[in-house]
């Protein structure tokens, strides 16, 4: 029969990576079937356990792992799910194909040499007290003698595990296009918009000749303008800040002279004190230097430093909401609404990183020819004593990750493998064991390739009508 969780469970997690058969989830996670389906958790409220998954660990143990180690003894037989020997058997090898799981393999039913039970288990029963009275009394102390010796210890139960492996192979899933990742880049070359007609090159031709007025607003707004526009020909950040800077050495002198004939320092018929104009020239040399000020200081790289806005950029905030609306939004990404949380004096929890544990971190690039997308994976475990009594580092395993395109939607679907981190899941505040991330998309593809790096999933998801 089938081994289920109480009521009485504590959500230890101590059963979860004892598991052969990932046939354990957490309270309120999706469990996952053989064939990679998704289903709705089975409890909400503690950790369950899959019917459908379960083998009682017929193939790989002579008893059950999970209620080994149940510091609370919740993992017990359902009896309304009764299951042969056999059936568990043959369920085992269908779990792990790749495996070679012997009829001779470990099994709860034929511990200490007895044979496999028949049928529900009743039957093995009755030859069980067939034996005589004078055999009875010497059997009976061996057989109590062997339980308790085996009796789990209450409270944590660990095992020694072996660290995972420093390289993996790259997965390949169904949808994948055969080529490499760095060769589809090369071959999509720069973002480049398919223009319909000559007629919308016309807008397109000023908003490139305006990138020097465009270049005094914010970085987030530069940003987003060049994700709607997504081509470097009509709009650059980095040339449209360059050339902003360029322009204020020509409008802030105007402005200081604009200014001092207001305040009717200078006639607008008498030639005008180069003393104006010379702190024009100040303002927008201080100003550039401070907008760029790692570059400017620092010699840092122009493409590394943030492309700051210009005293007046807040005045253009309509300008560039309008160019966005004109253009259309494209893509999506992902925030952050606070930095993070603390966990008594010294314990920091960044909102970030959590954030990366639910899957919720990504950027959607959209192109006229492709869609890239970008997923932050998580980068360190979350603070908890648990996590400093097994030894483990600060740095986050790899997860194991999956990836799938259903109905116009892109799915990934990441999971902790590493079996003492899993302990950790069940004890640490925001820390699901696996998470989901489903990014729609407006128009077909024909496929995708995907690359994982420095905790950096990358997707490439040519478009259906690209040429």
């Amino acid at each position: 029969m089938a081994t289920i969780i109480t009521s009485e469970c504590i959500n230890c997690g101590a059963c979860e990576p004892e598991c052969p058969n990932t046939a354990i989830y957490q309270g309120g996670v999706e469990w996952q079937a053989p064939d990679g389906a998704v289903h709705p958790a089975l409890s909400n409220d503690i950790f369950y356990i899959v019917p459908e998954k379960c083998t009682e660990c017929v193939g790989f143990h002579d008893h059950e792992a999970c209620a080994a180690v149940c510091p609370v003894d919740c993992c017990v037989p359902d009896p309304d799910i009764p299951e042969t020997h056999e059936v568990l058997l043959d369920r085992a090898r269908v779990l792990h194909p790749e495996l070679t799981i012997g009829d001779d393999a470990p099994s709860r039913f034929k511990k200490d040499g007895a044979a496999p039970a028949e049928g529900d288990g009743k039957a093995a029963a009755a030859p069980a007290a067939a034996p005589s009275a004078a055999a009875a009394p010497k059997a009976t102390p061996a057989a109590a003698a062997k339980p308790a010796a085996a009796a789990p210890a209450r409270g944590r139960v660990e095992k020694a595990i072996a660290p995972p492996p420093k390289a993996r192979p790259t997965p390949s899933f169904a949808g994948e296009l055969p080529v490499e990742y760095d060769q589809l880049v090369a071959d999509l070359g720069t973002p480049r918009r398919r223009l319909r007609s000559r007629v919308t090159l016309v807008p397109l031709s000023l908003l490139a000749a305006g990138q020097g007025f465009l270049g005094a607003l914010s970085p987030a707004m530069k940003q987003r303008i060049d994700a709607s526009v997504s081509d470097r020909r009509f709009f650059d950040p980095q040339l449209a800040t360059a050339a902003n800077i360029f322009l204020n050495l020509v409008i802030y002198p105007v402005a200081c002279v604009v200014a001092a004939i207001a305040l009717r320092h200078v006639s607008l018929f008498t030639p005008v004190p180069h003393h104006w104009i010379v702190l024009g020239l100040a303002i927008g040399v201080g100003e550039a230097a401070w907008r760029l000020r790692e570059s400017f200081f620092g010699a840092a790289p122009l493409s590394e430093v943030p492309l700051r806005g210009a005293l007046y950029g807040p005045l253009l905030w309509p300008l560039g909401r309008f160019v966005i609306a004109a253009l259309g939004a494209r893509g999506a990404a992902s925030s952050v609404g606070f930095d993070g949380f603390y966990a008594g004096r010294d314990h920091y929890d960044e909102k970030l990183e959590r954030e990366r544990r639910y899957g919720s971190v990504y950027r959607l690039e959209e192109r006229d020819d492709a869609y890239i997308l970008h997923v932050e994976f998580p980068r360190v475990l979350p603070p908890s004593s648990l996590a400093d009594d097994l030894g483990l580092p600060r740095e986050m395993p790899d997860y194991d990750y999956e990836l799938a395109l259903r109905d116009g939607t892109f799915e990934v679907h990441g999971r902790v493998t590493d079996p003492r981190v899993r302990k950790l899941t069940a004890v640490a505040p925001a820390f699901p064991s696996e998470f989901t991330t489903r990014v729609a998309l407006r128009q077909p593809v024909q496929g995708f390739r995907h690359r994982y790096r420095d905790k950096m999933l990358e997707v490439i998801l040519p478009k259906a009508t690209a040429a």
